[in-house]
């Protein structure tokens, strides 16, 4: 498949096409949401859309470190990677990589005179002006007309797609007659395009009400898949995922003897490819079928304080490098999947026993659809925002994790060979 055919298929398409033509340069858009719901993910699909156009692009974040911005980036063009076959895949990725900027700025909030150096730094770094800016943790608290008409200016000065994130508090009083929430309903008229997340049913529905300036009488919706923005809406012409076509499916996991082997080992013999994510020096890993070893700089991406891990799953964790680097590999596993299964324990106050229960805690963070089969119980469980409720879940996601205890029992191992019996028979 060429890269124009790889263009043709992405999710970018169908927006492009209900805001009749994208943003286009010198214009402002907006994607607004509530902590969670996936305005990172929705903007990098943007940026990377634009890469594989041939365009150059600066993402500048106060939100997120230049690691976790290049690991976004990094998974979802390995959602597409396949396609473009093992030989042209790694050129590609290196081209896209000369016309893209990353830019960390953490802090609270991202001031106009932090963007304007950092667009100095890209035009130096890219050799131009770049085509399309993206900038997450802008200042709306303290924003005021004239700096979004600065905003509107340094985008026609740059000729380039300026796309910015808001942060909206869900409880928010919304008096706006487009719905659009404090603080951001201050500025709505001075936007060309704004965008709307919302989280439904382990589901980002994207909500365009304005687009080139105009405001949607009834807005549009999109749907797409949490963690991916992978479009799912049938209505645009491109259907969930056909369990039929084995091929479009993968499965991440950690190739650790006990329910994640047998994860591999179930999904290899229905013919769905594995990502087994690990790192130099371990010693519990059994599988290496689709072999990703993690370097230090990708295990960085992925750190947490072990003692943040111990006190939220009421368990101690030594603080070895080992350990460490189980924990920060978990980060890798689940943060492209869209819908995660774990084979252990349910504790009592909410929390899945032992380092299980480390994916499954940013599972629930990330809004991934998760199941974890309760081997005590004998049943599979879905986490429905608020508590736990027996399910008996399909494998519908093309990007799904599959984690679990060492100490695999026969009724977990059943459990994984009826989930994929159901799945994909």
């Amino acid at each position: 498949m060429s890269i124009q055919q790889v263009v043709e298929r992405s999710p970018m398409r169908a927006l492009d096409q209900a805001m009749q033509g994208g943003l286009g340069s010198g214009n402002l858009g907006v994607v607004f949401a509530s902590a969670g719901a996936g305005k990172t993910a929705c903007l990098v699909q943007i940026g990377l859309d634009a890469l594989l156009r041939g365009k150059t692009v600066l993402h500048v974040s106060s939100e997120a470190p230049v690691g976790h911005l290049r690991s976004y980036y990094d998974e979802f063009f390995r959602g597409i990677e396949p396609p473009l076959g093992a030989a042209t895949a790694p050129s590609v990725l290196l081209d896209l990589e000369r016309r893209r900027l990353l830019i960390s700025q953490l802090g609270p909030t991202l001031r106009l005179e932090r963007l304007r150096e950092a667009g100095s730094v890209a035009t130096g770094a890219l050799g131009r002006d770049p085509d399309v800016v993206i900038v997450e943790g802008f200042d709306w608290e303290a924003a005021m007309d004239v700096h979004v008409e600065e905003l509107r200016a340094f985008a026609a000065r740059t000729g380039s797609e300026l796309w910015l994130s808001a942060r909206t508090h869900c409880h928010a009083t919304v008096t706006h007659e487009l719905g659009v929430p404090p603080p951001l309903d201050r500025f709505a008229q001075q936007f060309n395009a704004m965008l709307a997340l919302d989280v439904a049913d382990g589901r980002v529905q994207l909500r365009i009400i304005r687009s080139h300036g105009e405001a949607d009488e009834v807005p549009t919706i999109l749907e797409f898949e949490s963690g991916t923005m992978r479009l799912v809406d049938a209505g645009q012409g491109m259907n969930r995922t056909d369990p039929h076509n084995r091929k479009l499916f993968m499965l991440h996991s950690g190739g650790a003897k006990g329910a994640e082997a047998a994860f591999g080992e179930v999904a290899e013999r229905y013919g769905i490819a594995e990502t087994t994510f690990s790192f130099e020096g371990h010693g519990s890993r059994v599988r290496d079928r689709g072999l990703r070893l993690l370097t230090e700089s990708e295990l960085r991406t992925g750190d947490v304080s072990l003692r943040y891990v111990s006190h939220h799953l009421g368990r101690e964790f030594p603080s070895t490098p080992l350990v460490r680097k189980i924990i920060q590999s978990i980060w890798h596993q689940i943060r492209p999947c869209q819908q995660v299964f774990a084979i252990g324990q349910i504790q009592p106050f909410g929390t899945v026993r032992g380092g299980t229960g480390w994916g499954a805690e940013l599972a629930r963070r990330w809004n991934k659809e998760l199941f974890v089969f309760d081997q005590k119980e004998s049943a599979w469980f879905r986490w429905d925002g608020a508590s736990w409720t027996m399910a008996n879940p399909v494998i519908e996601a093309p990007m799904f994790a599959g984690i679990g205890t060492a100490h695999l029992e026969n009724n977990g191992r059943n459990a994984i060979e009826s989930l994929f019996e159901r799945s994909f028979r």
